[in-house]
């Protein structure tokens, strides 16, 4: 039975097991969270460093993941080349999302089998001196260990970003940052989407762009 919406003058006593819920899921989420900055915070600026050098050199980032996955992967790559805060007066970078061309994907699966797309489409855009970043949440997805794996077979740089035990896709990448959740995605994704967006900042703050706009 759904208990009924009560209006109270507050405090912890007077919360509805729905509002349990909720502090209980966000308060595991921060916690989760201020673990991963503790043991991964030189890994992150680690993280960043090699993408702002990456496009110092003129190299580009291509990223990945399947469901909520490649939803970051778009989310951060079009901060990247659109903008991530207006604070920031900045060119484009170059960041291509490798899952946002449903054409390719689906051609792609039909063709070649869906574990093949990601690693397809580097060997179209990947050149040597690019970072390849797969994102996956229990680390054991096919498509993004096989790009990450040509990645590394033909001379550019990879990043991970995984949950659980960081299965197979931890083996692959240069640096990577396992969040230790397993049984779901969802807060490992959380976590996820705020790694990136502390990477984005750190590589424009790298960059010299970190200047407010007049």
């Amino acid at each position: 039975m759904i208990p009924k919406c009560r209006c109270t003058a507050g405090g912890l006593a007077d919360r509805t097991p729905y509002e349990e819920v909720v502090l209980d899921t966000m308060l595991y989420s921060a916690r989760l969270k201020e673990n991963v900055a503790r043991q991964n915070s030189a890994v992150i600026v680690a993280m960043a460093r090699l993408i702002a050098s990456t496009f110092e050199d003129g190299g580009k980032l291509l990223l990945c993941g399947n469901g909520g996955s490649a939803a970051d992967a778009q989310h951060l790559a079009t901060e990247l080349t659109i903008r991530y805060r207006s604070s920031v007066e900045r060119p484009a970078l170059p960041a291509i999302a490798l899952n946002a061309d449903t054409t390719a994907l689906t051609a792609g699966a039909n063709d070649l089998g869906y574990d093949e797309v990601f690693r397809r489409l580097a060997e179209a855009y990947g050149r040597e001196g690019d970072v390849v970043l797969g994102l996956s949440t229990s680390g054991n997805s096919r498509s993004v260990f096989n790009v990450l794996q040509y990645a590394r077979g033909h001379g550019m740089k990879t990043i991970a970003l995984t949950g659980g035990d960081g299965g197979m896709i931890k083996d692959v990448a240069d640096l990577s940052i396992v969040v230790p959740h397993s049984g779901s995605a969802d807060r490992v994704q959380e976590c996820h989407i705020t790694i990136g967006h502390v990477i984005i900042d750190l590589v424009e703050r790298l960059l010299g762009y970190c200047r407010s706009r007049k």
